[in-house]
């Protein structure tokens, strides 16, 4: 169809308008400067946090009434940023000054005084006097004085509710809130009307998702019991001890009450984790050589929560396999039993020794602390001037103690480990002797993003009531190498005999101090100092008889732990013994 020569004319006329003359606007955005006063207690930066006018800077408006618009929201929204940490007498106005390029808007602030907290009140609804004194002192975070923060009140609200949770209120509903500001005084003064809901009992549990995982195994870690009183702390623990077995993937619990009932029904959803894993690692530390260790784990093998762990270590001077057993629930719903065997063979500068041990260890949970006890057989044949074989007995008691926030990777927290273990050989009474061991570390955050970690730890070793001559030489305490002090050889930091060769003492202490830098997601640094050595006294005192080492090294950040190079040097080098400095490659820290 044809297209009229008026039409066509006008259409070229309307393009050529847009291009010279351009909507209004578009093109012309305004650039411009925020100006906010310096103010205390950290306000300013609070307000640039949450001022339009600041976080939209790189998007300027396109005219002045756009920009007048957005700094008009930020008077309101610095207002009611200034009330909630308890200004509520500030006064807030904006000016945008056109006469400098760019331009800058402007804000005028005079917080004025900030409000203090009054005594605050809470109102049961229906009243309950002994509940209402058991609430007190959750109540009293809100102390009288205090300067005001909405933050602790939304606080301080969520903190009863869950305290009426603890004390058997599944349900409790906050039926008013009230925060009146008195200008006369500068006071605030804060009321919680709050229904704690009916009292209530735990009732039926109900349990989904299990496939290979037995209800008994799950219904031995639950914290509550039928007909207990509520407590949403018993919800959490169990929680804790379902993920702690290590059977699950995720752990949801659901507390199903109905309005005006005296039961809760549990509900827990499990998703069960891959029960089998397999695990192999590789060392290399310059004075043992090359290493390598592998791993298998079945975390259900009979169903129940029975844990079988099959692990080995092969390298030109130590071949060891270890298996062990682990029966949940043994005598005790909370107690554990691990039955371990074991084969080792170790050749150093000093013997050659080969044993096999079998254990018996009950592990449980008392308050804080994780203690074991047991038995345990330790069939030995070493190699050193002559051959000597041991048939020893022992009764390992230990108690360990950990807050520390990861396992391979730690940046906060203290360890603890104590062990006694009396040893008796069956044929050779003079071979008795107690092994006395306490180990400690601790991780000190020195940043709030914990880039910077100070890590220490220290051991004290002793063998008590038997001569060095009738302890095993592979029993001797020794200290030197990648986990003790680094610098020296493997048990070279310590007494050596003639040939130079270590003896192994009867007592034996090292500590280390490690400072620990997270450059980037990826790569890290430490710094480190060691110190330490093995005694042929139980008291070792004399500074001249400590060996000491520092060093310097690299870190590189994987999903399962980090990669550790340490290179370090013996700050008491002897001549023809110690080599001019040792190299650690492993997986993990080195403590």
């Amino acid at each position: 169809m044809a297209v009229s020569q008026d039409r066509i004319i006008l259409i070229f006329l309307l393009a050529l308008a847009v291009i010279i003359f351009p909507a209004q606007g578009h093109g012309a955005s305004i650039e411009y400067e925020v100006e906010i006063p310096t103010l205390p207690g950290g306000l300013t930066p609070l307000l640039s946090s949450v001022s339009d006018s600041v976080g939209l800077q790189d998007n300027p408006p396109d005219s002045p009434g756009l920009l007048r618009r957005r700094m008009a929201g930020d008077i309101e929204t610095f207002v009611n940023t200034l009330k909630a940490r308890g200004y509520f007498k500030a006064e807030v106005a904006g000016e945008v000054d056109t006469s400098v390029t760019p331009q800058i808007v402007r804000f005028l602030i005079d917080p004025g005084p900030r409000f203090m907290f009054d005594r605050p009140r809470l109102i049961l609804e229906p009243d309950a006097p002994t509940l209402h004194d058991r609430l007190r002192e959750t109540l009293d975070r809100l102390k009288s004085g205090a300067q005001y923060s909405s933050g602790t009140v939304l606080d301080v609200e969520t903190a009863l509710l869950e305290r009426l949770k603890e004390l058997g209120h599944p349900s409790p509903v906050v039926r008013d809130r009230k925060v009146i500001a008195d200008h006369a005084t500068n006071k605030v003064e804060v009321s919680f009307a709050i229904d704690p809901g009916p009292a209530a009992t735990f009732g039926d549990t109900e349990i989904l998702g299990l496939e290979d995982v037995s209800a008994e195994a799950v219904n031995a870690e639950l914290a509550w019991k039928k007909g207990a009183p509520y407590d949403r702390r018993q919800v959490d623990k169990t929680r804790e001890q379902l993920i702690r077995t290590g059977l699950f993937r995720s752990v949801r619990i659901d507390a199903d009450h109905p309005d005006g009932s005296d039961t809760v029904d549990m509900r827990l959803t499990l998703l069960e984790a891959p029960h089998r894993s397999v695990r192999a690692g590789m060392w290399f530390f310059s004075d043992l050589g090359l290493g390598v260790t592998a791993g298998w784990t079945h975390r259900n093998i009979f169903g129940a929560g029975q844990e079988l762990r099959l692990d080995t270590e092969f390298s030109e001077n130590l071949q060891r396999a270890n298996s062990e057993l682990i029966l949940p629930r043994m005598w005790h719903p909370r107690q554990s039993l691990g039955l371990s065997a074991q084969y080792e063979h170790e050749l150093t500068d000093s013997y050659e020794a080969t044993n096999l041990s079998l254990s018996a260890i009950a592990r449980r949970p008392v308050s804080e602390l994780q203690v074991g006890y047991g038995l345990a057989y330790r069939l030995a044949e070493v190699d050193k001037d002559d051959s000597r074989r041991f048939n020893l007995f022992s009764v390992p008691l230990l108690a360990e103690y950990s807050n520390a926030d990861h396992l391979l990777e730690p940046t906060s927290g203290i360890a603890l480990a104590a062990r006694m273990e009396p040893f008796t050989d069956i044929g050779n009474a003079d071979t008795s002797f107690v092994l006395w061991s306490l180990t400690g570390r601790h991780y000190l955050p020195l940043n709030k993003n914990r880039t910077m970690i100070l890590a220490t730890r220290g051991r004290y070793s002793l063998l008590a009531g038997a001569s060095r001559d009738n302890i095993p030489e592979d029993m001797l305490l020794y200290a030197g190498g990648g986990g003790s002090v680094r610098g020296y050889a493997h048990q070279y930091a310590g007494e050596l005999d003639e040939n130079d060769d270590p003896l192994g003492g009867v007592s034996a202490m090292d500590f280390s101090a490690e400072l620990r830098f997270r450059l980037n997601r990826e790569y890290g640094f430490v710094v480190f100092a060691d110190g330490g050595g093995a005694f042929s006294d139980r008291n070792p005192s004399d500074k001249e008889e400590y060996f000491w080492g520092a060093g310097a090294g690299l870190r590189y950040f994987t999903p399962i732990g980090p990669i550790r190079l340490d290179v370090a040097v013996p700050l008491d080098r002897r001549s023809g013994v110690d080599d001019l400095f040792q190299v650690y490659v492993s997986l993990g820290q080195a403590f």
